[in-house]
């Protein structure tokens, strides 16, 4: 009981503390063009004494459309020789403030990329979590009565050596007098993620889990994630069952030394006796007080969300806006997916035109790519995510996640096809088989999303496993691929040779209405639920294929 009295008493602390980012949020709805520009004025002002900033001639000063003129349009490629140097020297080269931290992350131009996180990027992000936070607790008092799961950030285990602890932490992302009321509402310490392995996270996260009655709140970014959880939980059945029968780590002590193991010998017992199918009945035995879940539910992700859903059917559920490493675009505000005006400066680039758009100049039914200025000191910075304008909230333009352009990210892998070019040219030199593409699969029909590469050639059981060995290991060398994978988000890269595979591709073209004369084989693609199924079976006919495309 007196866990529940802790874990209330934070929230409420928490609610409070996060109220007047949420007030400052709803006025900022009102003045979309005069918080901006305000925010803007900061930015260049930060900047001011960088390197960035007087090689440009930038200053708080200067309007925005000299800002336009003066500031092209920029990615991570354009800003990586000038934040290697940053990390090296420690001098100011583009951002205002000293970097708290380099926040790694992964993307089309660079396998890792380092986002620096400084005092002011911190706190523009704090005011999107504020506004985010009380409107979670209005929608569902019910997560004010327990403790809170929130997914941290993990790190592939081989890289795990060289980053420092707050790497892993997401709870640095928050004030320090956030995360002193915090930590007493959350069921797993962010602390699982010093594990030395990702296997040693995932043992001591499924022993928290399992053993908090009082769970009332699970936010995940990808629902993939929470579902592997839940299969990894009937994995190691027998095993959580005992750690948390006697409060012991067992044969994981040495590694989870650091960390006060859980126990509860009720959920030892609904443990015990479970026959290990992941149903709904047994969900609400193990979490009674779970009120709410969290997570993407838009684009590539709409199937697991719905599939997470129907297993938690009492449960609220709370979309996730468009969040990434780089920053923050919009967050899901009163049943909408509001731009975070008062976060970061951002403009969008209209997809149709090319033309550059202020926040407070878009248009209900415009294709939309966002781009940000932010306190890491990157300035008009193309995430490269697809967006459509579907309204206003106030005087805020309203956003609907649409994908990413050039870029396939089911549960948070970010792959591009800049990586894919790089795996097919390097399967094709290697293997002497003309690789077309690599073909990302989401489909209902699948227990868990995955990659495949469709290569021209005869068919070759043998040739296929090593060919996907090959490719597996040149994928996971991209950060959040790799992370995808090693958690289980991912199902096992494979690899299809069929001397019809342009067959295969034009079919899935015509499916999606593309004249097979304006058809181009792309080197990444995603094959959704409406593109049919794909019959990954290596013995299969002529006749096969087509009736399972």
């Amino acid at each position: 009981m007196s866990t529940n009295i802790s874990a209330f008493s934070g929230f409420k602390f928490l609610y409070c503390l996060s109220k007047p980012g949420d007030l400052s949020f709803q006025h900022s709805l009102k003045g979309v063009e005069r918080i901006q520009k305000n925010k803007l004025s900061k930015l260049l002002g930060l900047s001011e004494n960088t390197e960035f900033g007087k090689r440009f001639g930038l200053s708080k000063a200067i309007s925005y459309g000299e800002f336009t003129h003066k500031v092209p349009e920029t990615d991570y490629e354009y800003w990586q020789e000038m934040v290697d140097k940053q990390r090296k020297s420690d001098s100011l080269v583009i951002s205002g403030q000293t970097p708290q931290r380099y926040q790694p992350t992964s993307g089309s131009s660079a396998k890792i990329k380092w986002i620096p996180y400084t005092r002011m990027f911190l706190d523009e992000l704090n005011k999107a979590i504020s506004a985010m936070l009380v409107n979670a607790f209005h929608q569902n008092k019910g997560i004010l009565k327990g403790r809170h799961y929130w997914s941290i950030s993990w790190i592939p285990t081989e890289l795990r050596s060289i980053f420092d602890q707050d790497t892993h932490d997401d709870m640095k992302l928050l004030p320090w007098w956030k995360r002193k009321f915090i930590n007493s509402t959350m069921v797993v310490p962010s602390s699982v993620a010093t594990c030395k392995t990702s296997q040693g996270s995932t043992i001591a996260t499924l022993a928290y889990l399992a053993a908090a009655e009082d769970l009332a709140l699970i936010s995940v970014w990808s629902p993939t994630f929470a579902l592997n959880l839940l299969d990894q939980l009937a994995s190691y059945q027998d095993e959580i069952s005992l750690i948390i029968k006697y409060g012991h780590w067992g044969k994981w002590h040495n590694e989870l030394a650091h960390l006060h193991p859980p126990q509860s010998k009720k959920a030892s017992d609904i443990l015990k006796s479970w026959d290990g199918k992941v149903e709904s009945r047994f969900l609400r035995e193990l979490w009674p007080n779970l009120a709410m879940l969290s997570s993407w539910d838009s684009s590539t992700s709409k199937i697991w969300a719905e599939k997470l859903k129907q297993l938690f059917p009492w449960c609220d559920f709370l979309p996730k806006g468009l969040w990434s490493t780089e920053g923050v675009v919009s967050i899901f505000y009163n049943n909408s997916f509001p731009l975070a005006v008062n976060s970061h400066f951002l403009e969008f680039k209209d997809l149709d035109s090319g033309r550059i758009y202020p926040a407070w100049n878009l248009q209900q039914g415009q294709y939309l790519s966002p781009l940000l200025s932010t306190g890491s000191g990157f300035f008009r910075y193309n995430l490269k995510d697809r967006l459509l304008v579907t309204g206003h909230l106030k005087n805020c333009p309203c956003f609907e996640f649409q994908g990413r352009e050039d870029t396939v990210d089911m549960v948070g892998e970010k792959m591009s096809s800049t990586i894919a070019l790089e795996v097919l040219q390097e399967v094709k030199a290697h293997f002497q088989v003309n690789a077309l593409s690599l073909i990302a699969l989401s489909s209902k029909g699948m227990d868990k999303p995955g990659y495949l590469i469709l290569c021209e050639h005869r068919q070759d059981p043998e040739l296929e496993k090593k060919i996907s060995n090959f490719a597996e290991e040149l994928l996971v060398q991209s950060f959040h691929y790799n992370l995808a994978v090693e958690v289980g988000q991912l199902a096992p890269l494979q690899a299809l040779l069929t001397p019809w595979a342009q067959e295969i591709y034009q079919k899935r073209a015509q499916n999606r209405n593309i004249v097979l004369g304006d058809m181009k084989i792309e080197p990444l693609i995603l094959w959704d639920e409406s593109d049919g199924s794909l019959d990954l079976t290596p013995q299969q006919s002529r006749e096969a294929t087509a009736e399972h495309i």
